[in-house]
């Protein structure tokens, strides 16, 4: 399979727009990564937090959960300092098996291909890594995420409850 190119540089839009720049997340970043999560969350399960407790835990240290070796967070920013319109995460299992967290796109870019720009910079970074397959979740609420995913060549591996939620798990192996 061929290899796409690295995504994660700022490309210019083609209409002259500030280029979306996909990088590596910083600490100065924390408020907006929780601001861009709980749009998400409160559009599609504001219940996930009660169901869960700990469900927004890994959020609020994000350096300890996911800047370590093996684990990774992005954001996408509008431009070079501008706002903060997307993130995705990642977090190594195992030596074979990453884990994608986190996606997140706000309302007014979805239906762009910032999702899809995201996943193929997870899957980069992950075959980079050597892992041999991503997992992921994600709630029946997210009809948007499992056709991204599905596009993505994920397929549905399981289904489980959390409390009054429906769960779906997704595998890809990438090789």
């Amino acid at each position: 399979m061929a290899r796409r190119p690295r995504a994660t540089h700022a490309e210019a839009a083609s209409d002259g727009e500030p280029p979306i720049v996909v990088r590596s997340y910083e600490a100065g970043d924390a408020e907006a990564v929780w601001a861009l999560h709980r749009e998400g969350v409160m559009e599609t399960t504001p219940q996930y937090p009660e169901v869960d407790p700990k469900y927004e835990d890994d959020l609020l240290n994000i350096e300890r959960e996911y800047l370590w070796p093996g684990s990774k967070f992005w954001v996408a920013q509008f431009g070079h300092g501008g706002p903060l319109i997307g993130m995705v995460a990642v977090r190594r299992l195992d030596t074979q098996t990453a884990r994608l967290r986190r996606m997140r796109v706000t309302a007014s870019w979805r239906r762009k291909g910032l999702g899809r720009r995201l996943v193929h910079v997870v899957e980069d970074w992950c075959r980079e890594q050597a892992y041999i397959r991503i997992i992921l979740d994600t709630t029946e609420h997210q009809a948007a995420a499992h056709r991204l995913y599905e596009r993505a060549g994920f397929t549905r591996s399981g289904e489980r409850t959390l409390g009054p939620l429906r769960v779906f798990d997704y595998e890809k192996r990438l090789r």
